[in-house]
């Protein structure tokens, strides 16, 4: 094997990545944003309809 694959990942400063500015945008892609809040949207709609349907059932056995 090389040394490359054996060689034991740095640590410290040595493993932090560089940083190049003006590059990359760290937030990702306008489509990647895009989808990123849409699936926030989806995951508070979930944790709503949850949270509806629990007080539905609570009321129902209450009642």
């Amino acid at each position: 094997m090389s040394e490359e694959v054996m060689a034991v990942p740095a640590a410290g400063p040595a493993a932090t990545p560089k940083h190049v500015t003006g590059l990359m945008n760290p937030l990702g892609s306008a489509a990647t944003r895009a989808m990123r809040e849409q699936a926030r949207r989806r995951r508070d709609a979930e944790a709503k309809l949850q949270q509806h349907l629990l007080q539905i059932r609570n009321k129902q056995s209450g009642a």
